[in-house]
């Protein structure tokens, strides 16, 4: 008898270890979440776990990135997989650092932020923690309770996938727009449509959430991005200080060299070219001149916000929601390139809501998720 009990006890805790989806608990946070309803006390349960899938756009890039993609989800205070009405789910898309775990943990951006490096001030981490951080949004009413999966889009070596296909690093648009979308709604109790999503992201997580709502309005309903790159001569026009950064030539991709490895990395995903080892790249310029090479650029712009909206401009018309922001001593200089997007949402007619905010690149990054989640919930649940 007693063996026959071991022997299940085994069993069980072998299958424990089998399953590929481990709850995240954010450190100094209790479980439960205790909200009053109607004079009575009720224990909710919000989560935030670890996930992981196989993404079938990614099998056998070339580069070999992994086609096993991690991620972490956000199930809301009350989450009922059984209720008659999906949840709208938030696709939230990182920038740096490359991990799903770039808004959950602030030690993710050790080795970005610091008085040597580009950006000198931490994100505005909440104490409390990103679960309880979202709970209190949902208990004070500022958004509806929702679903929020923040994949990981890191490529190898590059960092930086642009959330772009590409016959080098792999199909990194279509492993979120269709890989994880459909994941999502066969494993969550989802609103299955683009009224029940939308899409935020941060720097290049910005850029691939304009450029998803330009190209999938039929999956994405909302759209917001913070500190985007919405227009690629933004990047072309700093030739003189990427050549400045290799006084010896182009070398490869360098952590000590911020512009050149984006330069890298934005090459494998927009001009790849596996006939140019060893980094099989074409970049846009070619050393030691700072003017952008026209046929590589070309290769850019068609991948670039500015130019996508001439010929998407009805698609974005008919979102339910547009937001997105900047901060006005952006470390990358965005806002400089964003009177040129106005000008364009504006002769097309686009409805859409701007802010510009006191702050740099990533430093006011929760004060401004706030207002996009706050955003697109209001967003989606308008006619």
């Amino acid at each position: 008898m007693k063996k026959t009990i071991f022997i299940i006890g085994l069993i069980a805790a072998i299958l424990t270890l089998w399953s590929c989806e481990e709850d995240f608990i954010e450190p100094n946070q209790l479980e439960t979440n205790q909200v009053s309803q109607k004079n009575e006390l009720i224990i909710h349960k919000s989560k935030l776990q670890n996930k992981s899938f196989i993404s079938e756009s990614l099998i056998n890039n070339v580069i070999g990135n992994d086609s096993v993609r991690k991620m972490q989800v956000y199930t809301p205070p009350g989450y009922d997989r059984k209720r008659a009405e999906g949840y709208p789910v938030v696709y939230l898309l990182h920038g740096l650092p490359f991990t799903e775990k770039a808004f959950i943990d602030i030690h993710t951006w050790d080795e970005w932020v610091g008085p040597n490096s580009m950006f000198k001030t931490y994100p505005d981490f909440p104490e409390e923690g990103f679960r309880l951080w979202v709970d209190n949004l949902i208990e004070t009413g500022k958004m509806e309770p929702m679903i929020i999966v923040m994949p990981n889009a890191m490529t190898y070596p590059y960092g930086f996938s642009m959330y772009s296909n590409s016959i080098l690093n792999g199909n990194f648009e279509d492993y979120i727009v269709y890989d994880l979308v459909n994941f999502m709604d066969k494993r969550y109790n989802t609103i299955a449509s683009n009224e029940g999503r939308a899409v935020i992201g941060y720097s290049q997580g910005g850029y691939a959430a304009f450029k998803f709502g330009l190209k999938y309005p039929d999956i994405f309903g909302a759209v917001a991005s913070h500190s985007g790159l919405l227009l690629v001569d933004a990047v072309l026009s700093m030739g003189e200080v990427i050549i400045a950064e290799n006084p010896d030539g182009f070398t490869g991709p360098d952590p000590a060299k911020f512009l050149t490895s984006a330069g890298y990395a934005f090459s494998a995903a927009w001009s790849p070219n596996l006939n140019n080892p060893p980094f099989y790249v074409d970049l846009p310029f070619e050393w030691p001149s700072p003017i952008p090479i026209p046929e590589v650029s070309a290769k850019w712009y068609q991948n670039d916000v500015f130019t996508l909206l001439d010929t998407h401009v009805d698609n974005f018309k008919s979102l339910k929601g547009i937001y997105f922001d900047v901060g006005d001593y952006d470390e990358l200089g965005m806002n400089l390139a964003y009177p040129f997007i106005f000008q364009k949402l504006d002769a097309y007619e686009i409805n859409y809501t701007f802010e510009s905010f006191p702050g740099g690149h990533f430093d006011k990054t929760f004060s401004r998720l706030a207002v996009s989640l706050e955003f697109c919930s209001n967003a989606l649940k308008s006619e």
